[in-house]
């Protein structure tokens, strides 16, 4: 499990230069998909397990050990490595300049005289295991994570939410699943930018969770010490976290020296004995990401949630090239011909490759409110949530924070991301659009659905080259499971863009698609028999089976030609020929096509496989 705002950019950057401009070259856009390193990573230490890359701004490393827990409390695993880690490149560093959010001198978290945070460099890893695994090898474990909690605060793209309400709502998640009350909690790790409006609202938030006692409770920021770490803060702190109680020692807070009436917490300013038993680590990110983790130096006894319950799909969309509604769909899949033309929204080699196109649209065509910009995986991504939950998720007696959403992209916003590092190759690092930067980010367009509708509940940007939306799906139902959500949008997104295609295979077709689907608990769509989630394709389909109780053989696969391959004796229906290999959004694209086209009562399956993992479900329309 790797998690990272910006991944190996860096490594990249050559591939972001415009034509006609020094150092460009295309071939280094191999290193641009955020999967790439986690890929590496595996590699050298030989880990053959599930690899489940992330990013979610500056919560990545949190929100990472969260989809860890969640891959080893459903099976997927017995022991993840997760590494949060972020370096500074030319591209992030102009763009987080241009936010106006750093310091000219010093990291004062949560101090009168803060003005801005100080972006750093650096990787932290942790190990999680199941306990019964670590019992078995008979050993003690560092620590327990007791609770965790990810979720977005609905608001702004770069801004925090009055009274820092997204940091509240995953403290109190966090708590809730580890079966503690607030009262427990005797040190807080904070997420503390040394930013005014990120300390003042983070503030808020304590307080609002633990009353006048939030002046007593001892809270500290690593990042006065070690600036801000980006997508490896999270990890960062959770290994604080887990040192404090060990050494039974509280860090100091750096740079604290003139507390804040507006912060009116306990900041731990010089090294302090630990005398408690539980740690709370908050991180937030842009986009309005939050997570939360909570760690005990002994099991606690979890909230009790029943895993029963039957998971429906109760509203399915995608938009390809195959069109942008079922009807287009169904056609087109029944013609079975290929949808696949010259590329023609930008140009791209002499002659251009034959490619899957979204036809053109407009997000208020599905009644997505106006945005001023939108990069493309944006806009896919907003139109088939739309299409496939937007009149449900309209209902104003829902409760936000009981409704998430997944998103898994392979390729994120990388047209907006070339947009952005154009203007720095031609004009230098003062000009470049601070406008454009945020839509760069690999979360941005599950941020904008997020505050499109107020999804304020679990919240995960999964980044896997084909298996990405597949592994949003499998955690969207983890967290219906667990009854951390009454209601889970599980979408994906990728578009074409010239990096993209710069390193795109001959051999295979490239296309573009976003799909959505809206999970429930006892709804009365389709409803999920059986899911699988393993590193190969015969071990994934046969988890499915086995929890569905059905054979394979029996009912058509719809999958992507890798999964296809492991799928012996398995009829498969295949999308690649007709609409080119859609990256990140195949699972949930194949999803939305075997629930139009199958028959009411059919039993029908949808499986995914990538270098990073296989994923396979069964469902029953």
């Amino acid at each position: 499990m790797t998690a990272s705002n910006f991944g190996d950019l860096d490594g990249a950057e050559p591939a972001l230069i415009p034509p006609g401009c020094p150092g460009r070259d295309p071939s280094a856009a191999l290193a641009y998909p955020a999967a790439e390193p986690a890929q590496r990573l595996a590699a050298a230490f030989g880990l053959g397990g599930v690899l489940c890359p992330l990013s979610l701004s500056c919560s990545s490393g949190a929100s990472a050990v969260a989809a860890a827990a969640e891959l080893i409390r459903n099976g997927a695993a017995r022991r993840v490595v997760v590494v949060g880690f972020d370096a500074i490149s030319r591209f992030a560093w102009s763009g987080l300049c241009s936010l106006r959010t750093m310091t000219k001198e010093k990291v004062r978290p949560f101090d009168r005289n803060r003005s801005g945070t100080v972006f750093s460099e650096g990787a932290a890893a942790v190990v999680l295991e199941n306990g019964d695994s670590l019992s078995a090898r008979q050993i003690e474990p560092l620590a327990w994570l007791a609770g965790w909690a990810t979720g977005n605060n609905g608001h702004h793209l770069t801004a925090p939410a009055p009274r820092g309400a997204g940091s509240l709502q995953v403290m109190r998640d966090a708590l809730a699943m580890s079966g503690l009350d607030a009262a427990s909690v005797t040190h807080i790790n904070a997420h503390g930018t040394g930013t005014k409006a990120n300390d003042t609202t983070e503030t808020q938030a304590i307080f609002d969770l633990f009353g006048e006692r939030g002046r007593e409770i001892p809270v500290t920021s690593v990042k006065g010490s070690l600036g801000h770490t980006l997508g490896a803060a999270g990890t960062v702190e959770l290994a604080v976290a887990v040192l404090t109680l060990r050494e039974k020692l509280i860090p100091p807070t750096a740079n604290h020296t003139d507390p804040d009436p507006e912060c009116p917490l306990r900041v731990v300013t010089s090294p302090e004995a630990f005398e408690g038993h539980c740690v709370l680590s908050n991180s937030a990110g842009f986009g309005g990401c939050n997570a939360a983790l909570l760690i005990t130096d002994a099991p606690t006894v979890p909230m009790d949630a029943t895993t029963g319950s039957v998971i429906t799909v109760d509203g399915h969309a995608s938009v390809s090239a195959l069109g942008l509604d079922t009807e287009e769909i169904q056609t087109a899949a029944e013609e079975g011909e290929s949808a696949c033309f010259e590329l023609s929204r930008f140009e791209f080699g002499d002659p251009p490759p034959e490619v899957g196109e979204v036809p053109e649209f407009a997000v208020t065509d599905f009644g997505v409110a106006p945005k001023p910009y939108l990069d493309p995986a944006s806009r896919y991504l907003l139109g088939a949530v739309a299409a496939a939950a937007g009149d449900i998720l309209k209902d104003n007696n829902l409760d936000s924070g009981r409704i998430g959403i997944s998103v898994g992209t392979a390729w994120g916003c990388a047209e907006t991301a070339e947009l952005f590092f154009a203007d720095y190759m031609r004009k230098g690092p003062r000009l470049v659009k601070p406008f454009l930067f945020p839509h760069t980010y690999s979360n941005t367009a599950i941020s904008l659905a997020a505050m499109e509708w107020s999804l304020k509940g679990p919240h995960f940007n999964l980044t896997a080259p084909e298996s990405a939306g597949a592994l949003a799906f499998a955690q969207s139902v983890w967290a219906l499971r667990r009854h951390a959500a009454d209601m889970m949008v599980a979408a994906a997104t990728d578009a074409l863009s010239p990096i993209r295609l710069g390193v795109a295979s001959s051999e295979r077709t490239c296309g573009e698609a976003a799909a959505a689907a809206l999970l429930r608990r006892d709804g009365t769509g389709a409803q999920l028999l059986g899911i699988g989630v393993a590193r190969d394709m015969a071990t994934a389909a046969k988890m499915a089976e086995k929890e569905a109780g059905v054979s394979g053989k029996d009912f058509r696969w719809y999958a992507n030609p890798l999964a296809a391959a492991g799928l012996s004796g398995r009829e498969c229906v295949e999308l690649e020929s007709m609409c080119g290999e859609t990256a990140g959004a195949a699972f949930l694209l194949q999803l939305d096509l075997a629930l139009s086209l199958e028959d009411q009562g059919a039993v029908v399956a949808v499986a995914v496989q990538d270098s990073c993992a296989a994923v396979a479900a069964i469902f029953r329309k």
